[in-house]
């Protein structure tokens, strides 16, 4: 997750998208699109980071890891803070990711946000 997070708050949107699978799922934050392709990873994050990279806290995590099939889910609770032209905005969402094992790399195959209410 740090390296996630690291990437987000850095703007750098090749970073952020070489840490997915090329058919990760990604149910996003600030969208109602269900994202299943690379193009579409980067249209939602060109979009999220419209106004740089934000602070990305993570408040709770829990981490559950499947020896057998080599997968681990990562669910919790995240904090952005937007830096706005108009002021910050703070966004505090709910998240899944799902990691796999792909050659060496452990990447993103799962992403589901959602803003908490």
């Amino acid at each position: 997750m740090t390296k996630w997070t690291e990437a987000v708050a850095s703007g750098r949107i090749d970073e952020i998208l070489d840490l997915y699978a090329p058919d990760a799922i990604l149910v996003p934050t600030l969208s109602n699109e269900i994202v299943v392709t690379e193009d579409g990873r980067r249209r939602y994050f060109e979009f999220f980071l419209t106004d740089g990279g934000p602070d990305c806290a993570i408040d709770f995590e829990k981490i559950r890891t499947d020896r057998i099939r080599c997968t681990v889910a990562i669910g919790g609770i995240y904090t952005f803070c937007f830096h706005r032209p108009a002021g910050d905005e703070t966004v505090p969402a709910r998240f899944l990711f799902t990691f796999e094992e792909i050659g060496s790399r452990w990447l993103i195959t799962g992403h589901h946000s959602s803003r908490c209410v």
